[in-house]
């Protein structure tokens, strides 16, 4: 590090060099990201359960009108240009949640490498314009933003809020038309990353009064303003009709209840506490905040005459990036968690220029020991990132690090216990669900999941039930539960009720196959909501052999399974069971057709053992 800043001083570093050095940086600190998985809290609804819609490249343009989880008016959030780089990442045809953490990681650097850029422009010597953006590189406050695949909004907020400065210092330095042209384009980019961008103008207008740029304004800059409403507006006019109403409070009550966010961000930008995936308020975290809030005003009051106006620049980035988020306070703040971390990626930029202001004020980078003492900043802020970072590695990690600090989020206690049941550890799964459902009655993944298990273990009372709950609080949440609640409705024979779930499964998913498969089924075998009776026959026969199978007796299984075939040759479920009948007798021939028959109907199980047992 002191050779680094001492070729720096003697002006022997080119800015490829030190752009070589920020990205270094960068892999060094993330690289071990790009082993990650999903964590289940919404990168699964972005990435792994929308495969079909991302790698259909002409989804680009489609991700204009529709909200961020790709559907039509489901919720609150739009993110067309994050969704749009999602379907890009899927483009590779490598593993798509790899890619993702690739891209992440990529614009990472490029916003390491337009902060140096940025500082450089706002007058810091170039010493202290590295050591920034080198901090920006490794600080584990933003590691959130990086490893965690639904915060790719702020990562494209935050380059395109640097460049769109950027091309404004150029352009009103240079009058340029090129940094025009790129200005539009980057505010444009911003804008439609996420609505936090909307105070750009605001900013902007903040930077031209504190470094006196004002006298730099022409006619042309005219054009800005008329840009920056047109822009602002078609984003408006689109995201209205693209997602659902907002769901929450917002003024001056929700204001409030967020107020402790401000003072502990700050106290997490200087030390690792309250650090969790999902974190709750805490007491000692915002009596951190507080008082280092106080000490940075008493240091400000202190050296008042070396300050300029350019310190509230910094303030103001500050604020008009937290206060936006803090003036609505969503449903889901109730349940899961009340303030989220990747939002101090573009928030927290101006904290590092309120400290790097006072060290170029203080000149304390021409000390001695500053090399020294930056190389030990940098190792610390690197070791807490690298630490705390693997709490996003996967959904275990994730949830468990939410509970272990914010016991009552139910869904750090959802997350978990749905990832217990993909394991097959129904038992503590149970647990922990009932646990997310104990701290919000109405959580709708926890009261999904377990459903599903109380399905699995033949309790389609309770099964029902909790897929009634959800129903009723949230009508469209997922077509999955109206076809989970159609099969046990045809358990209990009520064969008109699956029907209407199964419509309604197809009309909020129109290209869900099991809906689409089972409602042709019923539609097949029902009349006046009774089973035909060729139909009855037929599964009679088909639990006969299922039964002489399970004793052992295959030759009678046969017999029966090709007795349910000849009353309903449409039951094509039942060469599965036959296929196995004559595999157990040594027929793998036939057991293969027998399977290759289902398999054609969509037989999943049929498939498997298709590819297993059978050469073609």
């Amino acid at each position: 590090m002191n050779i680094i800043f001492e070729k720096l001083r003697k002006g022997q570093l080119s800015n490829a060099v030190i752009y070589t050095v920020l990205a270094v940086l960068c892999l060094t600190v993330y690289s071990h990201t790009l082993s990650f998985g999903v964590t289940n809290s919404d990168d699964d609804i972005l990435i792994t359960k929308n495969l079909a819609f991302l790698q259909h490249l002409p989804n680009l343009s489609t991700v204009f009108t529709t909200d961020a989880f790709y559907r039509q008016q489901s919720i609150d959030l739009y993110r067309p240009l994050q969704s749009a780089s999602f379907i890009i990442d899927a483009q590779w045809g490598i593993n798509p949640v790899f890619t993702a953490h690739l891209t992440n990681l990529l614009l990472h650097i490029l916003c390491c490498m337009a902060v140096f850029y940025l500082l450089e422009l706002l007058r810091f010597r170039k010493r202290i314009a590295l050591l920034g953006a080198a901090v920006y590189a490794v600080h584990y406050l933003f590691m959130t933003a990086v490893a965690w695949l639904p915060a790719r909004g702020d990562l494209l907020l935050a380059l395109f809020t640097f460049l769109t400065l950027i091309t404004f210092i150029e352009l009103l330095e240079t009058g340029s038309l090129r940094y025009y042209l790129l200005h539009f384009l980057f505010f444009s980019l911003a804008i439609f990353s996420k609505e936090s961008a909307v105070v750009l103008p605001i900013l902007l207008a903040v930077y031209l009064w504190a470094y006196a740029k004002t006298a730099l304004l022409t006619r042309r800059v005219v054009l800005l303003p008329v840009y920056y409403a047109t822009v602002q507006t078609a984003y408006f006019v689109l995201k209205s009709a693209s997602v659902t109403l907002y769901k929450g409070d917002t003024g001056i009550l929700p204001f409030m209840k967020n107020i402790r966010v401000f003072p502990e961000m700050v106290a997490r930008f200087y030390l690792p506490v309250n650090i969790s995936t999902l974190p709750a308020y805490k007491l000692s975290a915002t009596l951190t905040g507080v008082l280092l809030l106080i000490g940075l005003a008493a240091v400000h009051l202190y050296a008042r005459r070396k300050m300029d106006r350019q310190v509230l620049f910094a303030g103001a980035w500050v604020f008009l990036f937290i206060i936006p988020g803090m003036t609505y306070f969503p449903a889901f703040y109730n349940f899961a968690f009340e303030h989220v971390d990747h939002r101090a990626y573009v928030t927290c930029f101006g904290l590092l220029l309120v400290n790097l202001n006072l060290v170029q004020r203080f000149e304390l980078d021409r000390l001695k020991y500053f090399p020294a003492a930056a190389l030990v900043v940098l190792v610390y802020l690197t070791a807490v990132n690298v630490y705390f970072s693997g709490n996003y590695k996967d959904p275990s990690a994730f949830a468990l690090r939410a509970i272990r600090t914010n016991p009552d989020s139910a869904d750090a206690y959802s997350i978990y216990g749905t990832e217990l049941y993909l394991q097959g550890r129904d038992d503590e799964a149970l647990d922990n669900l009932s646990q997310a459902i104990r701290i919000f009655s109405k959580y709708t993944p926890a009261l999904h999941t377990r459903a599903r298990i109380y399905r699995k273990r033949g309790l389609n009372r309770e099964a029902l039930a909790d897929l009634d709950t959800i129903v009723a609080f949230d009508p469209a949440y997922d077509a999955d539960i109206y076809t989970l609640r159609a099969q046990i409705k045809i358990d209990q024979q009520d064969y008109a009720g699956a029907i209407r779930d199964y419509e309604v499964a197809i009309k909020l998913s129109p290209g869900n196959k099991e809906a689409v498969q089972g409602l042709l089924e019923l539609q097949r075998t029902v009349h006046g909501n009774r089973l035909l009776p060729n139909v009855r026959t037929a599964q009679q026969f088909n639990r006969q052999g299922v039964e002489a199978g399970e004793r052992g007796d295959f030759k009678g299984a046969e017999a029966l399974f090709r007795k349910a075939l000849a009353s309903d040759p449409g039951f094509y479920g039942v060469n599965l069971n036959l296929g196995n009948a004559l595999y157990e007798q040594g027929r793998g021939a036939e057991a293969c057709a027998a399977w290759r028959v289902a398999a054609e109907h969509d037989n999943s199980a049929a498939g498997e053992l298709l590819r297993e047992y059978c050469k073609r």
